[in-house]
């Protein structure tokens, strides 16, 4: 008998009402480590989005899924509980790179590689920040005491 999933394995990625944004860096991330992928449109909710990309998970050959919903993103993988994704988490639009390392890190998890740190982004979003603010702060000639 012929198996039920006959698809090629990939990482599956689940949307709706997506940020374009953020899906592309997303689907860059798994890219940039050579995985294929397969964006599947779903109805997800507040309330389904953890049972159904866990079920797309199980369904995955790879075990991988991640769901993306406006501006949350989940990652799950099929050796995690339900209610406990590796990744369940909301990003800002301006926060792309993070977006981008949430699919590198969907595909190492497949690679069994160590992962990239998304909180590092956080350190240097806040520097060029702070260099920008000073730059302006000069060029204003604003003394701070």
């Amino acid at each position: 008998m012929i198996a039920n999933n006959l698809e090629m394995p990939c990482i599956f990625v689940c949307v709706k009402n997506f940020k374009e944004a953020l899906l592309k860096e997303i689907l860059a991330g798994i890219e940039e480590e050579g995985i294929p992928y397969s964006v599947k449109n779903m109805s997800l909710s507040e309330d389904s989005i953890l049972r159904e990309v866990y079920v797309k998970a199980q369904e995955s050959r790879m075990g991988i899924a991640i769901g993306v919903m406006e501006d949350r993103i989940v990652l799950h993988y099929n050796k995690l509980k339900e209610e406990k994704p590796l990744i369940d988490m909301k990003l800002n639009l301006y926060e792309k790179e993070k977006a981008r390392i949430i699919g590198c890190n969907a595909a190492r998890l497949y690679k069994t590689m160590p992962f990239k740190n998304i909180e590092s982004v956080n350190m240097e979003l806040i520097e060029k920040i702070r260099a920008s603010v000073i730059s302006v702060i000069d060029k204003l000639n604003i003394k701070i005491t």
